[in-house]
């Protein structure tokens, strides 16, 4: 054989590597969705876009069905068709194979769905279906089914053939994680989230019974040798803990300020050196004290202390870098300063710096970003009723939920004055419960975000304001949905009251862990020695994605 010849059937054999073009995808029809019609109060009209959205991902079929870009579909049809004659018209003007568009009708907690399909051949398909705005979602879940199945010719059985094989390929699921069956795709992280096991079930581990009350739990690389420790604070202290041979074992204590009550715990990394401090907010006397600690071989070393302001760490857009904030306590009987602030170093000292917009109503406890697909992001915000409001970026309310969340045990009490009078005994007092924190992960593929919060279990609660000792809560995955906030999975419930919960990696496997701090529940009486446990479940991130943290640190 010739050199020429040679390579000719060197290039030939490589040609015939390559893998050929799918035929389904060159045979691949294409559809285009509409922002739908809201006819009801101005504080519903952003469900038109946010069901277009939703319709797009529940339809597109992957090699078979696939969508037009929303920006050229927006180019050709300036208006919802007011018939189904124009809507084939419309459909002629983009190119598309299929045209679905649609209203929705609210009048007070009632909804009334009209949804349409029409093809390039003339004919149209209506769906409807009448609900409550609780019930929006699964309604339009159910309208996407029908018209996958009769209208697409989806084949349902092949498609669950499909997941049943990717199920069975992968390692079983975790039996204390609960996936939300009416999502489109397929979630997997830990085998305890789906089945039954007990405590030394696969994935899931669960520390022995330490002597205090947790009030915060984080995780993190405290002394920058890339090993994770666990930070608790219970009402005076802050301790250190690290893993070792499945057991959790003290390193350090220490007792920063022995008359204030400590409120909040974060860790992040302020000089940028690869070492994350230890930032805790505490009350004294109806005042904040806050400090700064670092941890390092065995001991804990006090960078600022008497900070007279309270603390958190916030992820802010666009970069979602961590970033200290604080507030003033209120005055005039207010519990807060109605204005967050970034905190700085100046001269040495930490100080108030410019100010951070929120939500009115926020503070430093209370609020988180959750970034979108795109670049865009909500602001959620725990109100004082434990209630999850989102906003937009321009602070607009947009959706509250219904169930409670992150409530927690953890009060502070000021005196309930009026500006400019003191405060006198048997004065009556202002209770504010800190809600638990709002963690922000990607645990999937893509660019979609979830919030973990808690949600507390408890029937005394639901009768009495003032009882806050849980006795079974579970781990929530929330997700934007584009009308509102959409479960994900949940953790099966948790016996005993959530005092914190996060992603890191807490044994230093080199696998995340979705960890859950509790203290044991010690009866209805709500008295007894409560005690805390640290509960860990391995998150299988290799058959979803890797996932993309906001910032350094997951807390």
């Amino acid at each position: 054989m010739t050199r020429f010849g040679y390579i000719a059937a060197l290039l030939l054999a490589a040609l015939l590597l390559l893998p050929a073009p799918s035929r389904a995808a060159a045979d691949a029809k294409t559809f285009a969705v509409l922002p739908f019609t809201v006819n009801g109060p101005e504080k519903y009209q952003y469900f038109g876009r946010g069901i277009q959205d939703m319709l797009i991902s529940r339809l597109e079929w992957q090699e078979h069905l696939v969508h037009v870009a929303k920006e050229k579909v927006a180019e050709s049809i300036t208006a919802t068709p007011a018939s189904d004659a124009e809507a084939v018209t419309g459909l002629g003007k983009i190119g598309a194979d299929f045209l679905v568009w649609g209203s929705v009708t609210i009048l007070g907690d009632q909804c009334s769905v009209d949804v349409r399909v029409a093809e390039k051949a003339g004919k149209t398909w209506p769906k409807n279906a009448q609900t409550t705005l609780a019930g929006l979602i699964p309604s339009l879940d159910a309208i996407a089914r029908d018209i996958n199945a009769e209208i697409f010719q989806r084949p349902q059985a092949q498609a669950q053939a499909q997941q049943d094989a990717a199920k069975q390929s992968q390692a079983p699921s975790n039996p204390d994680i609960l996936v939300n069956e009416t999502r489109s795709d397929q979630v997997y992280l830990n085998p305890q989230f789906r089945y039954e096991g007990g405590d030394e079930s696969p994935g899931r581990w669960r520390s022995a019974a330490m002597p205090f009350t947790s009030v915060n739990c984080v995780v993190g690389d405290l002394d920058g040798d890339g090993k994770n420790e666990s930070v608790f604070i219970d009402n005076h202290y802050v301790r250190v803990y690290e893993y070792k041979e499945r057991r959790l074992l003290p390193l350090a204590e220490i007792n920063p300020a022995p008359r204030a009550q400590l409120l909040n715990l974060n860790l992040i990394d302020l000089n940028r050196d690869g070492i994350q401090e230890i930032v805790v907010s505490a009350d004294l006397d109806g005042m904040p004290i806050s400090f700064i600690l670092n941890y390092s071989d065995g001991k804990f070393t006090v960078l600022e202390k008497d900070i007279n302001f309270y603390m958190s760490v916030v992820k802010f857009p666009p970069t979602y870098t961590p970033i200290l904030i604080g507030q003033r306590p209120g005055t005039g009987g207010k519990l807060f300063d109605s204005t967050v602030h970034e905190v700085i170093r100046m001269s040495g000292k930490y100080k108030l710096g410019k100010r951070v917009a929120h939500p009115e109503g926020a503070n430093v406890f209370n609020f988180a970003f959750l970034p979108l697909e795109g670049g865009d992001y909500k602001v959620i915000m725990v109100t004082d009723q434990d209630l999850l409001h989102v906003y937009t970026p321009k602070f607009e309310l947009q959706y509250s939920t219904e169930a409670e969340y992150a409530g927690s045990a953890l009060g502070f009490e000021r005196p309930d004055t009026i500006g400019g009078l003191a405060a006198r005994e048997n004065q009556l007092t202002i209770t504010y419960y800190l809600p638990l924190r709002m963690v922000t992960v990607n645990l999937e593929r893509g660019a979609k975000h979830e919030l973990l919060v808690n949600k507390d279990i408890s029937v005394a609660a639901q009768f009495f304001q003032r009882y806050r000792y849980f006795p079974q809560g579970e781990i929530h995955s929330l997700f934007w949905d584009g009308v509102g906030l959409s479960l994900s999975w949940k953790t099966r419930r948790i016996k005993g009251t959530v005092a914190d919960y996060g992603v890191a990696d807490v044994d230093n496997d080199g696998k995340t862990d979705l960890y859950v701090c509790i203290n044991t529940y010690p009866g209805l009486s709500g008295f007894g020695e409560r005690k805390t446990v640290l509960m860990t479940y391995t998150l299988d991130l290799d058959t979803t994605s890797t996932p993309i943290p906001l910032g350094r640190d997951e807390n």
